[in-house]
């Protein structure tokens, strides 16, 4: 067994992927939960007789990492594919948008737009190059090549809705990494999308991972928050360990795979410069998710884009459109998703009180819709919900390796171009095994 000793903030899938991977290494790892469930954003609640998402989750077809890492562990033969309802929600109208085809039925913009759409899905899914998307927002690259009413009418409500005030500035290789990725779950232009999801949950792929640490004798630890980041008292710039609430940990490697602004929380003052502006000039837009137990369906659409910005939500993801209401006990569970400033009002609203606000706006979708089909409610918060991608921002990745000696960070920032998910983190949760090993080895 290699002494060393490598600790973990965070029990999501990039910190227990990383902790799996240098456990095979033989390290002697500990994993710091904050909460009192693994998973990260991936965790799942009781529900119905099984369990699902706090967050709505799906796998595509690119999705090597994880579906790699599923077969490692033995679970590969627990995953189904399922043809998935995709819609778009606009003036008072449901749109079937499965394929780049249905884009030419989307009446709400002129044919010759129609067409421009559904080549841009095609054409996008098919290119390789982001960078040459990187210099120019996603507003500026709509407006210039596919025109204002594709823009007001499609593209446009759906950025503001994720972004609010940020919008204008979103990259237009965050927009690129969206549509090529589920281009990727089509096979051929009039294909229809597959989606992959577990049995029983992304439960099984969380606890296969835990099994197999404990089995190997990693340290896992939930309900313990990292409050200090301690470095060496004879030299500022090494790591020598972590404190929590309770006790301080001594540690040869840290590995934090924190949000940036939690970074800089418990940061010693010797992680300051340039890299601590890195973190800085990256904004998040927080998540509040409700998710209902309804005794009725709300529509035939699994994942319904709303691009609509009367509505104060920004998708309906009714997850029983695409797993059946058969293994919830006959009932239909339904997210209602919205992206915001943590200083928003509704991020903080009680599940109650958001579904009161909520509940005019999904009778737009179904007029026959009634607050007595919902049996329960239940409101997720993530502070970092979605980082805020800019022009240039390859630029201002941070490193992965931090001023700080044997202090590593891991990640949604460092994720680009691609957007957060669990395949990326279980790629992050590998790359930054692979530099901590490379790093410990070298020393």
């Amino acid at each position: 067994m290699n002494p060393t000793r490598i600790g973990i903030i965070g029990g999501g899938y990039a910190g227990l992927t990383a902790a799996y991977e240098l456990q095979k290494q033989g390290y002697d790892v500990t994993v710091l939960e904050k909460y009192g469930q693994w998973g990260g954003q991936a965790a799942t609640l009781p529900i119905l007789g099984t369990r699902i998402e706090y967050y709505y989750h799906h796998l595509f077809g690119s999705d090597r990492h994880i579906l790699d890492l599923m077969d490692e562990l033995g679970i590969g033969d627990q995953l189904r594919w399922i043809e998935s309802k995709v819609g778009w929600y606009y003036d008072g109208r449901i749109y079937n948008l499965v394929t780049p085809f249905d884009l030419i039925r989307f009446k709400p913009v002129n044919l010759f737009n129609r067409i421009k759409l559904g080549l841009m899905y095609l054409y996008m899914g098919r290119a390789g190059n982001w960078k040459r998307y990187e210099n120019i927002t996603a507003r500026d690259w709509i407006l210039r090549y596919m025109g204002r009413e594709i823009y007001e009418k499609f593209w446009g409500p759906l950025l503001r809705g994720k972004f609010g005030d940020l919008a204008d500035q979103v990259s237009m290789t965050w927009l690129w990494g969206k549509i090529k990725v589920r281009g990727s779950s089509r096979q051929g232009a009039e294909a229809k999308e597959l989606l992959a999801y577990p049995q029983g949950s992304f439960e099984i792929i969380t606890r296969a991972l835990v099994d197999r640490l404990e089995a190997g004798g990693a340290d896992l630890r939930t309900n313990q928050e990292v409050v200090e980041l301690v470095t060496d008292p004879q030299d500022p710039c090494r790591i020598a360990g972590v404190a929590t609430k309770k006790e301080t940990i001594p540690f040869d490697a840290v590995i934090a795979t924190v949000p940036g602004y939690n970074m800089l929380e418990i940061a010693p003052p010797s992680l300051d410069g340039e890299y601590a502006e890195q973190l800085r000039s990256v904004r998040y837009q927080a998540a509040a998710v409700l998710l209902l137990v309804s005794k009725q369906s709300l529509s035939h659409i699994y994942w319904m884009n709303i691009a609509d910005r009367t509505m104060p939500f920004v998708a309906v993801i009714e997850h029983t459109n695409y797993v059946p209401p058969s293994e919830y006990q006959g009932r239909h569970l339904i997210y209602v998703s919205n992206y915001m400033e943590r200083d928003d009002p509704r991020y903080s609203m009680r599940a109650t009180e958001l579904f009161d606000l909520y509940a005019p706006h999904l009778k737009r979708i179904n007029p026959a819709f009634d607050p007595s089909w919902i049996e329960k409610k239940i409101v997720m918060r993530a502070e970092a919900g979605q980082p805020v991608i800019t022009c240039n921002y390859s630029e201002r990745i941070p490193d992965h390796r931090t001023p700080i000696r044997g202090l590593y960070l891991a990640n949604t920032l460092q994720i680009y171009p691609e957007d957060r998910g669990t395949n990326y983190s279980v790629r992050l949760g590998k790359n930054i095994s692979s530099i901590v090993h490379e790093d410990l080895e070298g020393a």
